[in-house]
């Protein structure tokens, strides 16, 4: 059972986790925004940036983790 990083275990195809890698990627440019605007005062630019990639690309990774667990646990 060959499975990519888009593919669930069955070898289908998982919209979850292209929606899940767009998210990340949304908010990983998102944070270089911030992090470019705020280069005058970088301390707070940067935790702006982490707070900002935690609270949108957090539920999405757990989300992913979750789905994951649950294709594991179905397959046996």
């Amino acid at each position: 059972m060959n499975n990519g990083f888009l593919t669930s275990t069955h070898g289908n195809r998982s919209s979850s986790r292209l929606i899940g890698i767009i998210i990340i990627i949304w908010s990983l440019a998102l944070c270089t925004l911030v992090l470019y605007w705020g280069k005058t005062e970088v301390v707070k630019a940067a935790v702006s940036a982490g707070t900002l990639f935690i609270t949108i690309a957090g539920p999405a990774m757990v989300f992913l983790f979750q789905q994951k667990k649950n294709e594991i646990s179905g397959t046996k």
